[in-house]
C-alpha cells in the first residue's frame, strides 16, 4: 500500500505547492484549475494522488489512452490530458459534456462566424442587454431588495437571472443559425456555466438556496451580488486528438473494444452516495440544454427547488443506492478490458472497502494508493467520533494475477483508518 505523505494538497502533482489562493477557480490562469465549479466529490485536492497512481502503471502517456468513465467537472480527464495522455472523457450529465468538449476536447481557442476571436465573441456576450427569460422568472426574486421567501426561489439575484438569460439565449441563436459548431458552443457553455455556478446564491448545490442573500451571515455575498461576466476559458495542447462522450459508463466500457489501445488505463469515480449529481446540478443541466423545463415559476408545495426530473428517468444511477453499488460496480469491472483499472473512493462512500478490494482481485494484482482527508462537517464546532477518512485509488493490473488477499490489504487500510482516528 501507498501513503500520499500530505494531507493538505497535490504536492508534487506539476513541481509546484498546493496553494488554495494560487489554485483559485475564478482567477488562476492554469489550465489544471481554471473555472473548476465547486463540485461534490471533486477531485481537486486529490490529484496529487491519482498522478502517484497512473505513475504507478509505467505507461508511457504519448502512446496511451485513458478513459475517465465519470468524468464530472473533468479534473481528472484535465490532468491525464496535462500529463500527455490520450483522453476519452465521459458523463451522462449534460453540462458535465459541455465542460469537458470546452477544456478536454479543445486544443486552443476557437475562431469565430466573421472571422472573430474568442475574446471578441466574449466580450460581445458580456455586453449584451439584460433579458428576462425562464431563468429570471423561475430562479429569482421578482424585486432583489424586497423579495418574498415564501414565494420567491433565490438562485440569483435578479441581475445576473437576467444576465444568464440574456447570454444563453444569444448562444442559442447563434446556434439556431448555424453559427456555431460543438466545440464552438462549449467554449462559450463552458465559462457560462462557471459563472452559474460561481454568483449563485448557493454554497455550491443547486438543492436548495440561501435564505436571504448570502444565507444568515452573508459571507458569500461578495460573489453572489457581484455582476456575473464571463471569463475565457484556457486551453493546451498535448498534440493528440481527444473525445468527449454523454453516455452511460456501463454501456460505454462494454463499447471500448477496438477503440482504446491495448494499454489503456480506465479511471472509475462514480457516485459514493445517495444524492444524484442531476439533482444536485439540475440549473446547470437546464442552462445547457436550454430546454425550458415545465415548472412553476414560483415556490408551490414542495417544489422548492424547481428540480428537473429527467434524471429520474434517463440518469438514475445504481451507485446512489446502498443495495444496487456493489453489483454495479462488479459489472463495469467484469466488461472493462483495459489493461489498468484505476477506481477513485472513500471510506466513507456505499461500497464496502473489502468488497471492493474483492472485486479488483478477482481482476488482477491489485495496488492501492491513500491519502487522509477531513470529513464533510455541516458544522465545525460538532464533535466526530471519526474525524478523518481515508480516499484512496485501487490500481489494478488485470494482466497479471494478484500478488496479495483482498483482506490482507483491508487490514492494513483500515488499521491506517483507525489510527489517524485514534481508535486502538
Amino acid at each position: 500500500m501507498n501513503r500520499h505523505p500530505d494531507p493538505d494538497g497535490p504536492h508534487g502533482l506539476t513541481g509546484m505547492e498546493w496553494s488554495p489562493a494560487r489554485h483559485a477557480a475564478l482567477l488562476t490562469g492554469e489550465y489544471l484549475f481554471s473555472q473548476l465549479i465547486p463540485y461534490i466529490g471533486n477531485k481537486r485536492k486529490l490529484l496529487g494522488l491519482i498522478a502517484q497512481a497512473i505513475a504507478a502503471t509505467g505507461e508511457a502517456p504519448q502512446h496511451t489512452d485513458f478513459i475517465d468513465l465519470f468524468a464530472g467537472t473533468g479534473v481528472v480527464s484535465r490532468l491525464a490530458k496535462q500529463l500527455g495522455f490520450r483522453v476519452l472523457c465521459n458523463d451522462w450529465e449534460p453540462y458535465s459534456e459541455q465542460i469537458n468538449r470546452c477544456y478536454v476536447a479543445q486544443s486552443r481557442a476557437p475562431v469565430f462566424h466573421g472571422r472573430r476571436d474568442y475574446g471578441q465573441v466574449m466580450a460581445e456576450l458580456n455586453a449584451l442587454p439584460p433579458l428576462e427569460g425562464w431563468i429570471t422568472r423561475h430562479l429569482c426574486p421578482d424585486d432583489d431588495v424586497h423579495y418574498d421567501t415564501a414565494r420567491d426561489r433565490m438562485f440569483y439575484m435578479r441581475k445576473n437571472g437576467m444576465r444568464i438569460d440574456a447570454i444563453r439565449t444569444q448562444i442559442a441563436r447563434w446556434e439556431h443559425d448555424g453559427l456555431l459548431d460543438e466545440g464552438q458552443k462549449a467554449c462559450l457553455l463552458a465559462p457560462l456555466l462557471y459563472s452559474a455556478s460561481y454568483n449563485s446564491n448557493t454554497s455550491g448545490l443547486f438543492k436548495g438556496f440561501h435564505h436571504g442573500w448570502g444565507g444568515r451571515t452573508g459571507t458569500a455575498l461578495y460573489r453572489i451580488a457581484a455582476d456575473l461576466a464571463l471569463r475565457p476559458a484556457r486551453f493546451i495542447d498535448n498534440g493528440h486528438a481527444h473525445r468527449v462522450l454523454r453516455m452511460d459508463a456501463h454501456v460505454l466500457a462494454a463499447s471500448l473494444a477496438g477503440e482504446v489501445g491495448e494499454a489503456a488505463i480506465a479511471y472509475i469515480d462514480p457516485p459514493y452516495n445517495q444524492h444524484p449529481y442531476g439533482a444536485n446540478y439540475h440549473v446547470l443541466n437546464t442552462i445547457a440544454l436550454w430546454d425550458s423545463p415545465s415548472l412553476a415559476p414560483k415556490i408551490t408545495g414542495r417544489d422548492k427547488a424547481a428540480i428537473r426530473q429527467d434524471w429520474r428517468t434517463e440518469r438514475r444511477s445504481p451507485y446512489n443506492h446502498r443495495r444496487q453499488a456493489l453489483a454495479a460496480y462488479r459489472q463495469l469491472l467484469s466488461v472493462l478490458d483495459t489493461r489498468w483499472i484505476a477506481t477513485s473512493y472513500s471510506t466513507d462512500g456505499f461500497i464496502a472497502l473489502k468488497d471492493m478490494l474483492r472485486a479488483n482481485c478477482e481482476r488482477g494484482a491489485v495496488q492501492v494508493f491513500t491519502r487522509p482527508y477531513k470529513r464533510y462537517r455541516v458544522s465545525r464546532q460538532r464533535y466526530s467520533a471519526r474525524p478523518m477518512t481515508l480516499e484512496f485509488v485501487v490500481l489494478t493490473n488485470t494482466r497479471r494475477p494478484p500478488q496479495r488477499t483482498a483482506d490482507e490489504i483491508w487490514h492494513e487500510i483500515t488499521t491506517l483508518e483507525a489510527c489517524l482516528n485514534g481508535v486502538s
